[in-house]
């Protein structure tokens, strides 16, 4: 896959790292196979600088339904996303646009990871200048599909995910550094690769319309437009295009065998 960084930052420190046995756990519910494996082979995603998602998982560790941004009416929605200076896991709440950051990974056994999917999502300090707080996620030795961390779009009052319109944006803007310097990916589940839309099954999901990039130890912003957008290509059924309008989550995914420990802070659509 393509790749690449549009705007260059400043700053860099010197990121946590941590570990821990790690079990894939849904924001809703408990996902026994959450890479689609057990399908077979087919649910393999791509290495390191291939092309779309990597295989990025849906499954992950809830941080909650967002309930601490919670209010009787929340507000018109802005294109941001989340700068995470409330200090909690849930992103910034507004009218039909509810979730929580959550860690997933693809289960190997001997991996580590911090913080663990499905314990709490605690934002860490310093974030990017003059941030307090940034998304934090460490570790290694995910030998089949990766790791990451992301946020769900829309999660109803039960914690079920419900599909997120985009459609009014073109793009995703953020900034991250990491503590080596990393290859990732920023994927996309939607309506045609994330099991909650109903159209791929089994381990055909999961091939999610991504764009990778390389981090650096400095801070940097990073652009991804959704219409350069690709997948590993294969899902089953093949996506026929990214579907802006049916979004679920946003992931930022490591591919197998990646040691990584990485910030992301100040995340947003790109009107």
């Amino acid at each position: 896959m393509r790749f690449r960084v549009l705007a260059a930052g400043l700053c860099a420190s010197v990121l946590a790292t941590g570990c821990g046995l790690v079990l894939g756990i849904s924001s809703g519910e408990y996902d026994p196979d959450p890479f689609g494996l057990d399908g077979g082979a087919a649910g393999a995603g791509g290495a390191a600088g291939s092309g779309g998602a990597a295989g990025a998982g849906g499954a992950a560790g809830a941080g909650g339904a967002g309930a601490s941004d919670a209010g009787a009416e929340p507000p018109p929605c802005t294109a941001l996303l989340d700068d995470l200076e409330d200090g909690d896991s849930a992103i910034l709440r507004c009218q039909g646009r509810v979730g929580s950051w959550y860690t997933y990974n693809d289960g190997t056994r001997s991996g580590t990871q911090t913080p663990l999917p499905g314990r709490p999502f605690v934002p860490v300090s310093p974030g990017h200048d003059p941030s307090n707080y940034a998304a934090h996620v460490a570790g290694s030795g995910f030998t089949s599909r990766g790791a990451g961390m992301g946020f769900d779009l829309n999660l109803a009052p039960g914690g079920a995910k419900l599909s997120y319109d985009a459609s009014a944006y073109v793009g995703l803007t953020f900034w991250a550094k990491a503590a080596a310097p990393t290859h990732i990916y920023v994927n996309f589940p939607d309506r045609n690769t994330d099991r909650e839309g109903g159209v791929c099954e089994g381990s055909g999901c999961g091939d999610h319309f991504g764009e990778g990039l390389d981090l650096t130890t400095e801070w940097a912003q990073y652009t991804v437009m959704f219409s350069i957008l690709s997948t590993d290509g294969w899902g089953v059924p093949a996506p026929p295009a990214f579907d802006a309008a049916h979004v679920y989550s946003i992931e930022f995914h490591t591919a197998k065998s990646t040691v990584f420990d990485m910030l992301v802070d100040d995340i947003a659509f790109v009107p």
